[in-house]
């Protein structure tokens, strides 16, 4: 029977790419996101190549760890794996961070995978076996300006990633991290149009500041980050633990 993969925020960017690239290793896949036609187009896409359900949730709800668990059960049974990837990243300067948007950074960056973890990982132990993988940012390991809310989310995921590799090592589940810098998807063209915006650079100009941040002066692609997740969960990965994985061209040294 094919291994048993959820992945939140399945619908676009980084975790749609997942979503395909685990569906050619021959995963079978929960693909979780808020927009019920997105789903359906991806499943559609995947066609025959893995068994997909659809299950349409907002990852913040109190009870969504809960209801995404049972739903795999029922799709799968107890899943091999767990990839946290919805998130939210939002820019303001200190004076701006208001407490609300430093909630709405918590609750989808930080709060939502520990409530899945919470509800998956005890039934991944149960089986003795068992892969999570949490998509954080370069923004885990280090800070940006502008970005304090989002920063302090992902360098909480990663925390949590660093201490459930060690509760759970003895249970067979691996727990990593894996820390992208700027990818290639909408919400990295939305980042471009709002330093154009902002700034009074075309979005060319834009791109480029963002380019110059990697030392291989390049944006990354969501496949590769999806190399990544797929080679976290293999076989191959099995003592991969706490890792932050970063595909960031060396921007940072850790």
């Amino acid at each position: 029977m094919a291994r048993g993969v959820v992945i939140t925020g399945a619908s676009r960017g980084i975790g749609r790419a997942i979503a395909l690239e685990l569906a050619r290793h021959g995963y079978s896949l929960l693909l979780v996101a808020r927009r019920e036609s997105d789903l359906k187009s991806l499943v559609s896409e995947l066609g025959s190549s893995c068994s997909a359900e659809c299950f349409v949730a907002d990852v913040t709800s109190l009870d969504a760890g809960a209801r995404i668990r049972d739903a795999a059960l029922h799709a799968f049974g107890p899943p091999w794996a767990l990839v946290n990837n919805a998130g939210l990243a939002e820019s303001a300067p200190l004076a701006k961070t208001e407490d609300e948007l430093i909630q709405r950074h918590m609750e989808l960056n930080f709060l939502a995978p520990m409530r899945l973890m919470r509800a998956v990982m005890p039934r991944m132990a149960e089986a003795g076996c068992g892969r999570v993988v949490n998509l954080c940012s370069t923004a885990a390991l280090a800070g940006y300006p502008y970005v304090s809310a989002y920063c302090a989310s992902k360098h909480a995921l990663l925390g949590a990633t660093r201490a459930l590799a060690r509760e759970f090592a003895q249970k067979g589940i691996t727990v990593n991290a894996i820390c992208p810098g700027y990818v290639r998807t909408e919400m990295f063209e939305q980042t471009v149009a709002n330093i154009a915006r902002k700034s009074g650079l075309d979005e060319v100009g834009a791109e480029e500041k963002l380019k110059r941040l990697s030392p291989q002066v390049r944006v990354y692609e969501a496949a590769e980050v999806a190399a990544a997740a797929a080679y976290l969960l293999s076989d191959a990965a099995a003592g991969v633990n706490g890792q932050a994985l970063s595909i960031d061209g060396a921007e940072i040294e850790h």
